[in-house]
């Protein structure tokens, strides 16, 4: 049976690879989870986690998108 690995780094992907989807995360060794980054292919998760827990700027309303609210002829 084969050890099991234990400093695994996870990774989510900003594209494609593989089997994998963009947005799906994974465990590699630290030198495949150097290339992905490099290649600019995934990005550490604790990094991605880091960004989306950044206080938002106050202050300003988004613009409203798509045709809600607008005069239909």
């Amino acid at each position: 049976m084969a050890e099991p690995k234990t400093n695994l780094i996870s990774m989510t992907f900003r594209r494609p690879w593989g089997r994998y989807a963009q947005g799906d995360r994974a465990g590699f060794e630290p030198a495949r989870a150097k290339q992905l980054e490099d290649r600019k292919i995934a990005v550490p998760t604790a990094t991605v986690k880091q960004e989306t827990s950044a206080p938002k700027k106050a202050g300003g309303a988004t613009k409203p998108t798509g045709t809600e609210g607008a005069d239909k002829t």
